[in-house]
């Protein structure tokens, strides 16, 4: 009984503590712990797992001849299905307000030397926030596209949603990391 009491008075003093510092409905505070940056998510969560889809369906030709790779085990399809759950909860993460694109003080990825620097891509995702929260919502639109191949273990479908992710991903690194590319 005594350890229920201390619980209920923990929980009353949390949800206290959390109503007093969002100051109403318009707090900036995000409820949500963002300390895992955009480039933490890319190079964590996103990129692998997209990858891995990616590399799912293809032929290579090499001088053995042709290979066909495509998932064909219920292991194979149940690691996609993982790397796609992980897809579609990494754009949730994306969603979350407060969110860097970097570490304060980071310069350009070395993997993307031609890049905005982090500087410039956060202050255009702060101005433009409702534009990068559509491609993000586009992106598990397409992550939601994948789940239903791989659900329905359809190759086709999944090389094909594939490549929609690819447009997905781009549009948004196009708009907000990516300079134009020069006039010929």
């Amino acid at each position: 009984m005594q350890a229920q009491q201390q619980i209920l008075r923990l929980l009353s003093l949390s949800a206290f503590l959390l109503a007093s510092s969002q100051g109403g409905a318009q707090s900036s505070v995000s409820e949500f712990n963002t300390v895992s940056t955009i480039r933490d998510l890319m190079d964590s969560v996103i990129d692998p797992n997209a990858d891995a889809l990616w590399e799912s369906v293809r032929t290579e030709i090499n001088e053995t001849g042709v290979h066909v790779y495509q998932p064909e085990t219920d292991a194979d399809w149940l690691a996609l299905r993982h790397n796609v759950v992980s897809l579609i909860e990494g754009g949730n993460s994306l969603l979350i307000p407060g969110r860097r694109v970097a570490p304060e003080g980071a310069g350009t990825d070395p993997e993307i030397p031609y890049a905005y620097p982090p500087e410039q891509i956060q202050t255009a995702l702060e101005n433009e926030r409702p534009v990068f929260n559509g491609f993000a919502s586009a992106f598990q639109s397409v992550a939601m596209q994948l789940l239903n191949a791989v659900d329905a273990r359809d190759v086709n479908a999944l090389d094909e949603s594939g490549e929609l992710l690819d447009q997905a991903c781009e549009a948004c690194h196009s708009y907000f990391w990516y300079p134009p590319a020069p006039a010929n």
